[in-house]
């Protein structure tokens, strides 16, 4: 995923996906402007202090934001990301340790396709951070399990074992709905269902409710055919839509070079702000 936010001779020109995907672009446009806006006042910016500063940010917001979505966007790669508990959140960055033809295998693999339905996250995390701090039993168990997932998952992509990380993805989806039920509804159910056949499993991404929706197919013959299935029938707003996995992170790009970042430029990164050279 790419997003750019250009300004020449003065206009901005802000290209980004629509509130409610699911894939955390808002936090990771902010990041960007704050990467820049840092670059361009000769202020250096590490790249956990960026993602500290995005989330004090969405904080001052009140849009409930953390730091995984930001992080996403900012470190490289497929990787899991862990953190201790406290408010001090230090983000430890673990690449998943896999050979390049188990990440073509994985890119052949996952269908990406945008339910065209939108929905906040906000009210959501409001919702859940409550029920969490009250100790909820429920809710607690529910996001112990996510986190055992999220370990099981990187396992799953290292080894090449598509078919456990489909049922991963499934038993995902499920816990999500314990947590809100109204992360699934009646269209995301029928595009599922339609999807069965050629899928091991799938998921929507963020809070769910709409946005895009991930799908793991048995193989990459599976993939083309769930592809063309689901742009025969796509509903309004609905499309399959092409992505590759960044493999630096998010940098920083003036025009005529590289002025900053996390590494040398990388055009399937995660970010990129310009500018013109004085």
């Amino acid at each position: 995923m790419a997003i750019r936010f250009c300004r020449f001779k003065g206009k901005p020109d802000l290209a980004i996906l629509a509130n409610g995907s699911g894939l955390g672009t808002s936090s990771i446009l902010a990041a960007t402007v704050m990467r820049a806006l840092a670059t361009m006042s000769g202020r250096a910016l590490s790249d956990h202090a960026l993602s500290d500063e995005v989330m004090q940010l969405e904080q001052r917001m009140t849009t409930g934001g953390g730091w995984q979505d930001q992080a996403g966007g900012i470190f490289p790669g497929a990787k899991l990301l862990i953190t201790g508990p406290g408010l001090r959140q230090r983000i430890r960055v673990q690449p998943v340790d896999w050979t390049e033809e188990r990440r073509q295998e994985f890119s052949e693999r996952l269908v990406l396709y945008n339910t065209g339905i939108q929905r906040m996250a906000k009210d959501l995390l409001r919702q859940v951070v409550s029920r969490y701090l009250a100790r909820e039993t429920a809710t607690v168990q529910v996001l112990h399990s996510i986190k055992t997932l999220a370990v099981e998952m990187s396992y799953a992509m290292a080894e090449g074992d598509w078919k456990h990380l489909g049922d991963l993805l499934d038993r995902h989806w499920r816990l999500n709905q314990i947590l809100d039920p109204h992360t699934a509804n009646a269209p995301v159910n029928a595009i599922l269902e339609r999807a069965r056949p050629w899928i091991h499993g799938a998921k929507l991404a963020g809070a769910g409710g709409g946005g895009f929706l991930m799908l793991l197919a048995r193989d990459a013959e599976a993939a083309d055919a769930l592809r063309t299935e689901l742009a025969q029938g796509a509903a309004a707003g609905g499309s399959v839509v092409d992505f590759r996995i960044a493999t630096d992170g998010m940098r920083i790009k003036s025009e005529g070079g590289v002025a900053a970042g996390a590494g040398q430029p990388d055009p399937a990164g995660a970010a990129a702000f310009c500018w013109p050279k004085s």
